[in-house]
């Protein structure tokens, strides 16, 4: 049976289990967030290493705490292997993942019938085995779900042209209990305060849903995942709601180069 052993802990987060729920634990403390009266129904999040953008990831991770989630679609963007000149999603085996929370179940395309003779679809250990992007995401989910599986998924270099394609392949495997997660920063090794305009810009098309100003205006190293987000947002009538945006001159690092983070919930509003 496959399992996908952790590539970054001991790095991007603590090794120790006792570290880890504690650092966690620590973060949601500082979130001061309103209690959603239903369940999201997407988040953006970012990252990076939990002491940089982890504050702001908590954000999204504890408004989920008392609502229920049996499947949760990862989606993020490929850091180590460039994208090809075929436009795909790069699912892994059936399996599952490991962290030191311990093992959560994990889904492939395969495993949706609605998607097992889909071409935008493929396997791949090798792209997911070293990739963070994801990986990063599951502890939080450990400490707020119970009873679920990941469907974790690596963009790489989907066209503008199949974007509408794929959410609405999407979209056919959205349940009432299943939660979509789109994993990416924002600007990169701009200074504090070119970053703080360039996130502002970035975030106000994403909460205006305007698809065409973030692929031409947008910054962020997982543009085609959050296309993808805002055109699934808008088919399936999500209200995006900021929940914390901040960088990495605030979190943990100097203001002369920062990496910009955010959170955002996706609420149905009919």
């Amino acid at each position: 049976m496959f399992i996908r052993q952790p590539a970054v802990s001991g790095t991007f987060y603590p090794e120790s289990k006792e570290d880890l729920v504690s650092l966690i634990d620590h973060f949601y403390k500082q979130a001061a967030v309103e209690k959603f009266n239903k369940p999201p129904k997407a988040l953006l999040v970012p990252h990076a290493g939990y002491i940089y953008s982890g504050p702001i990831a908590a954000y999204a991770y504890k408004i989920l705490k008392g609502f229920n989630f049996t499947t949760v679609i990862l989606i993020g963007p490929s850091h180590i292997y460039p994208p090809s000149s075929e436009a795909k999603l790069i699912a892994c085996p059936s399996g599952f993942w490991q962290t030191p929370l311990g093992q959560v179940k994990s889904l492939s395309y395969l495993d949706f019938d609605q998607l097992k003779n889909n071409q935008l679809f493929q396997e791949s250990i090798e792209i997911h085995k070293l990739e963070h992007c994801l990986e990063v995401q599951i502890p939080f989910l450990q400490t707020v779900l119970t009873n679920f599986a990941i469907f974790p998924l690596l963009t790489n270099g989907l066209s503008k042209s199949n974007i509408e394609q794929t959410a609405e392949i999407i979209k056919s495997i959205l349940q009432d209990d299943t939660l979509l997660i789109v994993s990416s920063d924002l600007s990169h090794y701009l200074t504090y305060e070119e970053a703080q305009m360039v996130d502002k810009v970035t975030l106000d098309t994403i909460l205006s849903l305007d698809l065409s100003g973030f692929e031409q205006y947008g910054d962020a190293c997982g543009k085609t995942a959050l296309s993808l987000l805002l055109a699934l947002a808008k088919k399936c009538y999500w209200q995006p709601k900021l929940l914390k945006s901040s960088n990495s001159g605030e979190t943990a690092g100097g203001k002369e180069q920062v990496v910009g983070y955010a959170s955002v919930a996706f609420i149905k509003n009919i």
